[in-house]
């Protein structure tokens, strides 16, 4: 990369950050597995940056491990016009979570629109939350749920108690359905309970999309 720079010029200082920032999503994410947000930190207005007749060099110490936050040495080596200057970097890995966007009284149906996905910071991403949009839509609160939330499906039923549902059997390649009420709440992938309308009797199955329940034949 080769960064031309003339004094005191703050665009120059934000050309540079783009490079920094380039060369820290390479150096730690090369195949783009991830989703990081890399921060290169502003330089001092005071630092000047004189033209550099080659291309840049970027370092950061090899033995460092993914951390938060560090510096990284940016190096022109020409013979006439040596320098080096040092911008602080911070890395973050993000998640894609599901954020309530309104709040949701206990209860209500959780409708698409109430939430949608964001990138939020790993180290800021509860145990209990979901990306998976059809184990939340669709069901309903289990409490009150504030605006921002971190929203996961044991904070919703996608079967609830007294609920009309599909009771559904597989062997093979045969499927029988029939219908059923609800015995207990339910998230997605829970056991519960529930009634075989047809012969009363009490089964229990494994809850699957809104409304179904999986049982063994």
């Amino acid at each position: 990369m080769n960064v031309s720079a003339s004094l005191n010029n703050t665009l120059t200082h934000d050309e540079l950050l783009k490079d920094v920032i380039s060369y820290v999503e390479q150096e730690f994410n090369p195949d783009e597995s991830k989703n990081l947000r890399v921060v290169a930190h502003p330089l001092d207005s005071r630092i000047t940056i004189r033209e550099c007749d080659q291309d840049l060099s970027f370092y950061v110490a090899k033995s460092r491990t993914f951390t938060r936050q560090f510096p990284v040495k940016v190096k022109c080596a020409t013979e006439k016009n040596s320098w080096k200057v040092y911008v602080q970097v911070s890395v973050a890995e993000m998640i894609e979570t599901l954020v309530t966007n309104q709040t949701i009284a206990k209860g209500n149906t959780v409708d698409i629109d109430m939430v949608e996905v964001e990138l939020v910071e790993a180290r800021r991403v509860k145990d209990r939350s979901s990306n998976d949009i059809s184990s939340i839509v669709g069901g309903r609160a289990l409490k009150n749920i504030q605006r921002g939330y971190q929203i996961g499906q044991n904070d919703v039923c996608l079967v609830c108690k007294g609920d009309d549902v599909s009771i559904i059997a597989k062997n093979g390649g045969m499927m029988i359905k029939t219908s059923g009420t609800a015995i207990e709440n339910g998230a997605k992938g829970e056991s519960i309970k529930v009634k075989n309308n047809s012969s009363s009797r009490i089964v229990k199955g494994i809850v699957g999309d809104l409304r179904e329940i999986y049982v063994n034949l």
